[in-house]
């Protein structure tokens, strides 16, 4: 029965004003979920990986300064938001589930916030655009940068027709756009943001699904004095695979590619192996995450990598006994 609660969530709440959005999934230990315009990340900080997740957005998280209702609709834990959406962080909403009882448990929730105000901010930090037009056949990739936009067929035959506007170059920094006024009998949609890595280009890509080529426009809007987005707090990628009989508690360093292992409480860990499949880089910022693959007890991330550990990495096995369990746990960064 628990298939369709998520499809029933926007329902029961409609006699009420809409949530924005929905959230529903089995946790066991504690995870943190990140909301940032329309996208919506879990990070596992203790425990179990979330099963049985889904989620829906009833409108994008707007690029505004407000604070976030949370309602829970069903849990045994403590659900509250850790952090509501500023431009120091990105406009990112940050929400916390712990399940501290034994086992994992079902979790829905509903989020409530304005929606009204889709725009970039306003007043200080003026607003700059670009304005394109052209006709797309089949599918082409729009790139725009500085002070001009260079359009590449995908497939099918070359954009005709183009025509583009801005009211002020576009900066030769990281900062962020939106795609407004999309137009076209097909689809358009914002693949890249601008970024060093692209040499500060946003780039757009139209899909025109029908014969013969059709008509396409559509606007990018920035605030001529917005900074760079901060990215979701998110791993990078599997970094570590650890593997041992624990009986007990222990704490697995890892730093750089070597790994060491205390025995906390209990007898010394047997077996271990470490698979170090990308060195720990010596930096500040990462947000590492730590899943269990095999074993009965949890694992959590107790130190992050920091100049005061000299980038250090250290998680904790906890094993409830009785006797010894072998494990296996993936360390992401």
């Amino acid at each position: 029965m628990r298939a369709i609660t998520l499809l029933l969530v926007p329902l029961a709440v409609c006699a009420q004003p809409r949530p924005q959005f929905v959230w529903q999934g089995e946790v066991d230990g504690t995870a943190v979920l990140h909301l940032q315009g329309q996208r919506a990340t879990v990070q596992i900080q203790e425990g179990s990986p979330v099963r049985e997740e889904k989620s829906q957005f009833n409108d994008p998280l707007p690029d505004v300064q407000q604070s976030v209702r949370l309602e829970l609709l069903e849990g045994r834990g403590y659900v509250h938001i850790a952090g509501q959406p500023t431009v120091d962080n990105g406009y990112t909403l940050t929400v916390v589930i712990e399940d501290r009882q034994p086992g994992s448990s079902f979790y829905s929730l509903a989020l409530y916030w304005d929606a009204s105000n889709q725009s970039f901010e306003q007043g200080a930090n003026k607003i700059d655009h670009l304005t394109w037009s052209g006709r797309v056949d089949e599918q082409a990739v729009v790139s725009c940068q500085a002070k001009s936009c260079v359009s590449t067929a995908a497939s099918g035959a070359p954009v005709a027709a183009e025509q583009y506007k801005f009211t002020r170059p576009m900066p030769a920094r990281e900062f962020d756009v939106r795609l407004q006024y999309p137009e076209g009998r097909g689809q358009i949609h914002l693949v890249e943001q601008p970024r060093e890595s692209n040499r500060y280009t946003a780039k757009v890509d139209i899909r025109d699904p029908q014969s013969g080529s059709g008509e396409y426009s559509f606007t990018l809007v920035w605030n001529r004095g917005s900074s760079k987005r901060k990215p979701l707090p998110e791993p990078a990628g599997r970094g570590l695979l650890w593997s041992g009989t624990v009986a007990g508690r222990v704490h697995v360093t890892v730093q750089g590619s070597a790994t060491f292992v205390q025995s906390v409480d209990g007898p010394p860990v047997q077996n271990a192996r470490a698979d170090v499949l990308r060195p720990l880089p010596a930096r500040s910022g990462l947000t590492p995450a730590v899943q269990i693959l095999r074993g009965r007890g949890k694992v959590a991330i107790i130190e992050s990598p920091s100049q005061q550990n000299n980038y250090r990495l250290v998680f904790e096995i906890a094993d409830p006994g009785p006797g010894a369990e072998t494990y296996e746990v993936e360390v992401d960064w």
